[in-house]
């Protein structure tokens, strides 16, 4: 995304608080008052909604932080540390097809400033549109302005955003996480099922740091020689005693999984599952189908 250069001029009334009194028309989020950059909170303070992978049903709100604007004329500012030369991504979702938008300020010395923004009256590739997002490398290291802000269609039904302001390149936990599946095991062979991790289950560009199998098994049955594998894009990943998965950094997480479990010893018979724990690490993108055409 191309900046916009601000004069003085435009700073003065960008950061001017013009909003005056505003109506109190929903509940105020936590986060108020933030109106004006002078009572901007703090971006790291503002609550995580799914800070870790534990489901394959979570992607939409994965690193992704939310807050609130209780009306139409509600202005929400934070502030964050941004590093020259780093690649950062700036979305805001779930906000139906409506013109709230949000945008980064950088401000000199000299009272200029440097805007990229979302405004759809600045860019019409984000008119109405359900997200709105953009990749870009500031220049100078140091403290920046974010601001949402609704673009005029304000509606009560939709005050809650979800947004992101960080770096393009996250690292993310995955916690007892299901496989959506199981298998009866008995005998001396793999007994195996699938679990897609393809579409909207896991970001599209991923790379695996660490990963382990644990084993469940209903209630008051269980083997404590299950040998176990993952299979995905042609290679076989066997697993140590310990559950992690042998060979398997920087391979894609998001994949369409074979998972195979047998009795080592051939002695038990029971229905047998694995639970996913680990690392990754992956690109924050827009959410699939909500891509733009710039």
């Amino acid at each position: 995304m191309e900046p916009i250069r601000l004069s003085s001029a435009q700073v003065d009334e960008v950061f001017a608080d013009n909003n005056g009194i505003q109506p109190l028309i929903t509940t105020p989020d936590e986060y108020e008052p933030n109106d004006t950059w002078l009572t901007a909170k703090p971006y790291d303070s503002v609550e995580v909604i799914t800070p870790q992978l534990t489901s394959r049903h979570e992607l939409y709100t994965l690193g992704m932080r939310t807050a609130g604007l209780h009306s139409d004329t509600d202005v929400d500012w934070y502030t964050t540390r941004m590093e020259a030369g780093e690649t950062y991504f700036v979305d805001i979702r779930n906000v139906g097809s409506r013109n709230v938008f949000i945008e980064v300020y950088y401000v000199y010395p000299d009272n200029t400033a440097t805007v990229w923004s979302t405004d759809p009256s600045i860019h019409n590739v984000y008119a109405k549109q359900p997200e709105k997002y953009f990749y870009f490398q500031p220049e100078i290291s140091g403290t920046y302005y974010i601001r949402v802000a609704s673009g005029g269609d304000w509606s009560a039904d939709m005050m809650n955003y979800f947004f992101y302001v960080g770096p393009a390149i996250q690292t993310f936990r995955i916690v007892n996480m299901p496989t959506y599946g199981s298998v009866q095991i008995w005998g001396d062979d793999y007994r195996t099922y699938t679990c897609n991790l393809t579409g909207t289950a896991v970001p599209a560009q991923t790379a695996i740091i660490n990963l382990s199998i644990s084993n469940r098994f209903p209630q008051g049955k269980e083997c404590s020689e299950v040998e176990s594998y993952m299979r995905a894009g042609g290679k076989t990943y066997y697993t140590s005693s310990s559950g992690a998965v042998s060979g398997i950094t920087e391979a894609p997480l998001g994949q369409s999984w074979t998972i195979g479990g047998k009795c080592k010893n051939g002695s038990h018979f029971t229905y047998w599952t694995a639970v996913m724990n680990g690392s990754f690490v992956c690109v924050m993108e827009p959410y699939p189908g909500n891509e733009l055409d710039f």
